[in-house]
């Protein structure tokens, strides 16, 4: 696709978008006019033309409690595994989102601005990007070399080198005016069905030049050499950030209006629409190229105050006082209209009640003398304001504060205002807090959750390799790119103060009626929560970590009991060895005994049997027998020596 059909599909989308947003634009207008207090045009000369600013005091006051948990606390992400593969690649990305929103990112200006515009137009748009930058520097680097035995690298000298150090490498956010972001019409409530948006931003050619991502800027410069921009049919409407009116003469510096479309085109003619960043100056195209961020999506993000079904824009709360507070503008203008129209200070003298010099002592503030029967003398004062008036101002300030849930400070919401029941007043506060609680979880998570997951998407593809982030003042945590991705669940820690003062108004209690037989951990834990609730992070941090130092007299008391114990646990043990050992003696003088009981018996018996023989005769057959088998034996002996005999002979 050529160049001109390119730049005529987004200037078609631009013309589009800008006609379906008419209706939105009108509406922001207003609000801010209300907003901002100023004459709504039906205003009459010589009367009263005061606005009652309802809208920006209650968003002054809402302000601040909107503001305070994304600002208050140093760590308010909490990243959770989906799996538990991902748990390192969560602690990871905790860490390192957690610095880059609370120390790298100045969060309490981008709240500031985020919440402000949210809660007077209605709707955020916030554009998320990536910063990087470096220089050249030159750095000394040693020289070695290896010419011992040993292998030892010996230092020869130096060289110099150029080395890239990295100056700022991180994700950015920036709000953008809504008059200057223009959406798809078609994407309904959802940003990512979105196939277009179209950011309008002033800037100038030296800034153009200097980024390095920018074209056909020769073509621009021409184009600029007038006092405005050739052929920009789309600018007579813009409206510069800058109110001074101060407007840069030099060709570098002289301002010029940048079209950005960020979308899908289908550039190479296969019918698919691919994401896309184009930007435009006039009818000169001086980016086009590939959406350059991982996840491919449009890089913004639609926040609405109060959600609209179907529509990516939301209500503010002009569109919910801003009858209430006509109302007030023209009750005050009624009572100072009265009271302006009033003779107050004045007085009437009856002609002939006094003469010339009692007159000019009257109208000087000194004593005076009058005759009575020319008529009385008349003190003119303001004319006094039916109470009607200011119960319907006090109407009207209950109904402001009760649709808003803010609490005012010249009374405000009370149990009184919805009932004079204890019930009532803690409605009323109920009511408030979760009013507050409600708005404050709508911009965490249309804003600051979405704008974790796109910095997060970017870390994995921008971040060095091998970074090191400073985490907390004596840890350093080495992050790698790899160990970013993974299913992450981030979690926004969203507490009001009103939640933390009543979960430390428990915590309280808890310790007060705890035990002195408790456990001094649990009571130590409890402590460290209590103080951080209470917005002290450092004390409980201290109390965490606090171990007691014991007394050096009663830790030698405590060795010498022990030392103690010990000796006489030893003493029992050798007592109970010097028993066992005579148990064994006892148990080898039973068995010697017994064995010489046995062979008392063996004698006995043989004794017995040796008389037994003896008295029957036995004893002397047995020599009988032993004398027959000797004789036998020495016959046989004579029969083998003969007959050997024999056999030598023959």
């Amino acid at each position: 696709m050529k160049a001109k059909e390119i730049l005529k599909i987004m200037k078609g989308d631009l013309k589009s978008a800008e006609q379906s947003r008419e209706d939105q634009d009108a509406l922001i207008e207003t609000r801010k006019k209300e907003y901002a207090g100023e004459p709504y045009g039906n205003e009459v000369k010589g009367k009263s033309q005061i606005v009652s600013r309802d809208i920006k005091k209650q968003d002054e006051w809402q302000h601040a409690t909107l503001k305070d948990p994304f600002v208050s606390t140093p760590d308010i992400i909490k990243a959770y595994p989906v799996t538990f593969e991902d748990r390192a690649a969560a602690r990871q990305n905790e860490l390192v989102l957690n610095t880059q929103f609370c120390r790298q990112f100045n969060r309490f200006s981008f709240m500031t601005k985020a919440i402000k515009v949210l809660t007077v137009e209605g709707t955020c748009v916030v554009q998320t990007g990536w910063e990087y930058e470096d220089e050249e520097i030159e750095v000394e680097v040693p020289m070695f070399m290896t010419n011992n035995i040993t292998g030892e690298r010996i230092p020869i000298g130096s060289r110099i080198e150029t080395q890239t150090k990295i100056i700022r490498n991180q994700p950015t956010a920036k709000v953008c005016r809504n008059e200057d972001v223009f959406i798809d019409p078609t994407c309904q409530d959802d940003l990512d069905n979105a196939q277009f948006v179209i950011y309008r931003y002033e800037t100038d050619l030296s800034t153009l030049r200097s980024d390095g991502r920018y074209k056909n800027l020769d073509k621009v410069a021409k184009m600029s050499e007038g006092d405005q921009v050739a052929d920009t049919t789309a600018d007579w409407d813009y409206d510069s950030e800058d109110e001074t009116e101060f407007e840069f003469t030099d060709e570098p510096r002289k301002k010029i209006v940048v079209y950005e479309y960020w979308g899908n085109l289908d550039v190479n003619g296969d019918g698919i629409a691919e994401p896309r960043v184009c930007a435009w100056v006039g009818n000169t195209i001086i980016r086009n190229e590939e959406n350059p961020f991982p996840d491919g999506k449009v890089p913004f993000i639609a926040v609405p105050f109060s959600s609209v079904p179907f529509s990516i824009y939301g209500e503010s709360n002009a569109d919910l006082i801003s009858d209430s507070q006509k109302v007030k503008t023209a009750m005050l203008r009624g009572i100072i209209d009265s009271m302006a129209s009033a003779n107050n200070g004045q007085k009437g003298i009856p002609k002939g009640a006094l003469d010339d010099i009692n007159k000019k002592r009257a109208l000087s503030g000194k004593n005076y003398e009058y005759n009575p029967g020319a008529g009385q003398i008349i003190e003119s004062t303001y004319t006094p304001i039916p109470s009607s008036a200011y119960d319907t101002i006090n109407l009207m300030n209950n109904d402001i504060e009760s649709m808003t849930g803010v609490k005012g400070f010249a009374g405000g919401i009370s149990g009184n205002s919805l009932g004079s029941t204890a019930t009532g007043a803690r409605g009323a506060l109920d009511a408030t807090s979760t009013r507050r609680l409600n708005i404050v979880r709508n911009i965490a998570e249309n804003l600051v959750k979405p704008l974790m997951r796109k910095w997060m998407a970017y870390n994995a593809e921008f971040l060095e390799e091998s970074q090191v982030m400073r985490i907390t003042n004596d840890e350093f945590v080495e992050i790698k790119r790899d160990d970013l991705e993974g299913n992450i669940d981030i979690d926004i820690q969203v507490t009001t103060t009103e939640d933390n003062a009543a979960k430390a108004q428990e915590l309280a209690f808890l310790i007060q009626t705890m035990g002195p037989n408790e456990d001094p951990q649990i009571r130590k834990l409890l402590r460290a929560e209590h103080l951080r609730l209470m917005r002290l992070p450092d004390a409980a941090k201290l109390i965490e970590e606090y171990e007691p130092q014991p007394d050096p007299v009663a830790m030698k008391m405590q060795e010498l009991q022990i030392a103690k114990l010990e000796a006489e646990i030893a003493n029992e043990r050798a007592k109970g060895m010097e028993n066992a050992v005579d148990v064994e003696l006892k148990k080898a003088k039973t068995q010697s005994e017994l064995a010489k009981a046995a062979v008392s018996k063996e004698d006995a018996d043989m004794k017995a049997l040796q008389f037994l023989e003896k008295e029957s005769g036995a004893d002397k057959l047995h020599e009988l027998q032993k004398q027959e088998e000797k004789t036998r034996g020495d016959i046989l002996k004579e029969r083998a020596k003969s007959l050997n005999k024999q056999l030598g002979a023959m």
